[in-house]
């Protein structure tokens, strides 16, 4: 017989940040030496149901009991707190990782039998593996935590051409603030461009009109693209616009600051962890008042835009990948192994 693998990974997978999170995670655990199979979460007809999250929690749940059940493992890490929900409760058999918290990202009624699920799944897990401070934070329960971010590649090399004024992301129109963004576009100068990705410019521009909108002048719309393509559009941008009405992490926008794009936001409640960051490096550029943001970061030469970029660097060396396998390897392979 096999032996059993020392970690099965119950990956709900239900965007794409959350897929290479796990895909990142998984990696990190065998380079220090752990086996780890990750069990892919399949909805299945029942994703037709998901239409508020009371049962759409549900729904994606038990769609992670199935997928963890049968796993040859010696311990198992879920990788929301969505998939541990309905889980067999095996105390101290499993770790739970999650980007926020039922506690926080499911308040009022939304989060009816989800707040007290957590609470008893987070409390027999033998630890936590937060994303941010914030998250571990606010997350229930005794178990101890190990914060462990999603690793933030190096800035690739390039040919250094910036020929993008701003860009943003607007896969999910209402949650990326993209009636926000280009409300706040239509203030700046003539000649401006904005890229729009992850949506279509049709899905882009029917948002726009249930919210009263008008498209801007200077808006050019690219919609979905691999990680990689997105990464590459990302490396030609000056500015990242971002005007999400919640975080749970935030990983676009710390890969923008990576790519050596400087960071324009709304404060973004939520457990949003380049948010501190971005007001570290310059607090003007995050506001509510978006349109006031973009003008000083339009505003900006290539020596101060330089300047902020060297400092974005130093700011993430916590986010790195080989500080967070070091990270992984000190304080979670411990913890796996039952130390």
């Amino acid at each position: 017989m096999p032996e059993p693998v020392d970690v099965a990974l119950v990956s709900l997978g239900t965007t794409p940040g959350l897929r290479r999170a796990d895909e990142a995670f998984a990696a990190q655990l065998r380079a220090t030496g752990l086996t780890c199979e990750v069990r892919h979460v399949a909805i299945g007809a029942a994703g037709r149901l998901r239409r508020h999250p009371l049962v759409t929690d549900l729904v994606e749940a038990v769609a992670a009991r199935r997928a963890a059940r049968g796993a040859d493992a010696k311990f198992t890490v879920f990788s929301t707190v969505t998939a541990s929900l309905v889980q067999p409760r095996r105390a101290g058999s499993y770790a739970v990782r999650f980007d926020a918290p039922a506690a926080l990202n499911r308040p009022g009624p939304a989060g009816a039998w989800q707040r007290p699920a957590e609470r008893r799944s987070l409390s027999a897990a033998r630890f936590l593996l937060p994303w941010s401070e914030a998250a571990g934070a606010a997350a229930p329960g005794a178990a101890p935590r190990v914060v462990v971010p999603v690793p933030v590649a190096p800035p690739a090399p390039g040919d250094g051409a910036r020929d993008i004024d701003a860009l943003a992301y607007a896969g999910n129109p209402r949650k990326r603030g993209l009636a926000a963004v280009c409300a706040a576009w239509a203030t700046v100068p003539a000649g401006t461009r904005l890229v729009i990705g992850g949506i279509e410019r049709e899905t882009g521009l029917r948002w726009l009109r249930r919210n009263r909108v008008p498209e801007p002048p200077g808006v050019e719309w690219r919609g979905p693209t691999s990680h990689a393509e997105w990464l590459a559009t990302v490396r030609r941008a000056r500015l990242f616009v971002n005007a999400s009405v919640w975080e749970d992490y935030g990983i676009s926008q710390l890969e923008a600051l990576s790519a050596g794009a400087a960071l324009v936001t709304v404060p973004s409640p939520g457990p949003y962890a380049a948010l501190p960051i971005a007001r570290g490096l310059a607090p003007g550029l995050v506001d509510d008042d978006l349109a006031a943001a973009l003008g000083l970061a339009l505003a900006l030469d290539e020596a101060e835009l330089e300047s902020y970029r060297a400092a974005a660097m130093v700011e993430l060396a916590p986010y790195r990948p080989d500080a967070v396998l070091d990270l992984v390897r000190e304080h979670v392979v411990p913890l796996v192994r039952g130390g």
